[in-house]
């Protein structure tokens, strides 16, 4: 038996108890009690070793309730094109990644935003030949909605002029009906195919880098919505005993057949490793101008989004999913996405009830005020990642002006008794959760933009914004009895913070760092 006490003079429960905590009883990567150190370790077994936790507090884990951790893994030294201020900028960094990364494989990397680009104009094939004729680019937005590839990529993947758009996808041609290089939606799924476009390097290890990152972030528990071969990855990685955080694993909705076969079921699963829900799109991305919305966009009026999937479609993949014991995530940005999914989710509610599941909805930016309440009665929860609302709102307030749309409205999920889960959808924002804090506080950038929060009634506290960061992630997945809070019973996962965030100026949150983190019972990162 292992049995530690930790201490530290601010340990933040956030259970409204009130009484005074400056230390955890943990035996066997569990926590036994919390409360006095003094009483804790008259009662705490023999051969207890008590360690001081570094740092102004100490706060639950951070659980990432929406990460594509594989792709995290791989862009930790792909080309970025975040913050670039026009197309040359972009193309010059190109350029001077491929010096430094010569081959003739495929070149993946991006996260570009033409939308915040000085000239903001849509870029092409051509643009990319220039600086690679030969060797295949496929460059993703920051959305992760569409990809700009190069003519090389085009051929390589024989897309030309008479290949049909793929349901839910589009093509983008110019007037004389040739592909431009732009795809978009599921079009993106006709390079997946193309021999040399996957990246070959091995999963585990790419995963094993990136578990100390994200564990150098205070994320103790991740929701991961990458594929089946994450999956196979991080079940050998907890066979072998080198998996440091904790996995909810998500189901690809091209898996959802296997899964059913295999028997798979949401929350099953050890203290490392659980099924999650599978992964279902109704629509795009506001970066994109594909979020499937009930009005035309302002300036594109005939522009709804993309409907990625019918609604018979996604019904019948709810109803599949539920009677099997699996959970739900609909990726749902418009506000006419939103509705059709809670329509869809509505029309099984019974069956959902009788099994315990709780189906989400991943981003959830954009509803219909009316939605917001029908979204919390029916038990649905809102998944969301709060830095989009910071790097977007500048878009938001021109695509969307004049709407009466409910838009990241955290603080109306809330008050209408909605659990929220928080998540980072990294790569496409920074993994760091307090990053999110800061944006779920505040409402502002990192560059304390706009003034005042962008549509600031939608504020969340410090204590409800660190709590869907934690407790939300473990009760959207289902295992909220034994994971998500500093509590006798739950696992053993928590963080040292460098500052206090419930004292520390909102507008600092995103600065404070992370000292030490702790899952089971062990300290798996010290600064």
């Amino acid at each position: 038996m292992a049995a530690v006490l930790f201490r530290h003079p601010v340990i933040h429960t956030f259970d409204g108890s009130g009484g005074p905590v400056d230390a955890i009883l943990t035996v066997d990567g569990t926590i036994t009690a919390i409360g006095e150190y003094a009483r804790l370790r008259e009662q705490a077994p023999t051969g207890t070793r008590t360690e001081d936790l570094p740092g102004a507090a100490v706060v639950a884990g951070f659980h990432d309730a929406h990460i594509h951790s594989a792709t995290f893994a791989r862009e930790l030294d792909a080309l970025d094109l975040r913050g670039v201020a026009d197309l040359d900028e972009a193309l010059d960094r190109l350029r001077a990644y491929l010096d430094a990364h010569p081959g003739d494989d495929w070149m993946f990397g991006g996260r570009w935003d033409s939308n915040t680009w000085a000239v903001p104009v849509q870029p092409n094939r051509r643009d990319l030949d220039r600086v690679s004729p030969v060797r295949p680019v496929a460059l993703s937005s920051i959305d992760g909605h569409t990809v700009w590839v190069n003519s090389a990529a085009l051929r390589s993947a024989g897309i030309n002029s008479t290949t049909p758009d793929p349901a839910g996808g589009e093509i983008v041609r110019d007037s004389d009906g040739i592909p431009t290089g732009i795809l978009r939606e599921a079009a993106l799924d006709l390079l997946d195919h193309v021999p040399g476009a996957a990246d070959r390097r091995d999963v585990e290890a790419l995963l094993t880098n990136a578990q100390h990152r994200l564990l150098s972030y205070g994320i103790t528990h991740i929701t991961d919505l990458d594929g089946e071969e994450v999956r196979d990855a991080y079940l050998t990685m907890r066979d072998r005993g080198t998996l440091a955080l904790r996995v909810h694993k998500g189901i690809p909705v091209s898996a959802l057949d296997k899964a059913v076969v295999d028997g798979r079921r949401t929350g099953d699963g050890d203290a490392w490793f659980t099924t999650g829900p599978v992964k279902i799109f109704a629509d795009g991305a506001l970066g994109s101008h594909t979020a499937h919305m009930g009005a035309g966009f302002t300036g594109d009026s005939d522009n709804h989004g993309i409907a990625v999937l019918s609604y018979d479609e996604l019904q019948e993949l709810v109803e599949k999913a539920t009677a099997n014991r699996i959970a739900v995530a609909t990726h749902a940005i418009g506000d006419e996405a939103n509705r059709l999914v809670l329509d869809a989710y509505e029309a099984v509610r019974g069956l959902t009830q009788r099994h315990g599941l709780r189906h989400r909805i991943e981003h959830a930016q954009h509803l219909r005020p009316e939605d917001v309440a029908r979204l919390a009665a029916l038990g649905v929860i809102p998944s969301s990642q709060p830095t989009h609302c910071t790097t977007d709102f500048r878009l938001a307030g021109r695509l969307l002006a004049g709407r009466d749309l409910a838009n990241y409205p955290w603080r109306a999920f809330a008050d209408a008794g909605a659990h929220l889960a928080f998540g980072s959808d990294s790569p496409v924002e920074p993994a760091e959760p307090m990053y999110g804090i800061h944006a779920a506080v505040t409402r502002q950038n990192r560059a304390g933009e706009p003034a005042g929060g962008w549509e600031p009634h939608q504020r969340l506290t410090v204590g409800e914004a660190l709590l869907a960061y934690s407790f939300g992630g473990a009760y959207a997945a289902g295992i909220d009895d034994r994971v998500g809070r500093i509590a006798p019973g739950q696992y053993a996962d928590f963080v040292a913070l460098e500052r206090d965030p419930v004292t520390e100026p909102a507008t600092d949150l995103h600065r404070i760092e992370v000292l030490s983190t702790v899952v089971g019972g062990e300290v798996r990162y010290a600064r």
